[in-house]
């Protein structure tokens, strides 16, 4: 116990002076700027950006179809023909 302590610390100890670790960078910019140009997409981008998408909007249109009260709510939308004049605040017709 009290030997790897004091391995942790004698390694500690030594790289304190320098730099800790080696980086692999690689050099310059993996991937280079192009300013305002649009990104080269592969076909295969091209293809699961359309399934994704092709997806999502059968998704959509399926749950719109089968479960449109979630949409556009639970109870029945009221008759219009069925309010009144005083309901809507249109003033009767002999009030100038």
């Amino acid at each position: 116990m009290l030997a790897s302590l004091g391995r942790s610390a004698g390694r500690l100890l030594r790289a304190g002076s320098g730099a800790t670790g080696l980086r692999h960078a690689g050099g310059g910019v993996h991937i280079p700027p192009r300013y305002r140009q649009f990104p080269e997409l592969t076909r295969s981008q091209v293809i699961q950006s359309e399934l994704i998408s092709g997806f999502m909007w059968f998704w959509i249109f399926w749950h719109f179809w089968h479960s449109s009260d979630m949409v556009l709510g639970h109870f029945p939308y009221p008759d219009p023909s069925a309010w009144t004049d005083e309901e809507l605040g249109i003033p009767p017709d002999d009030a100038e």
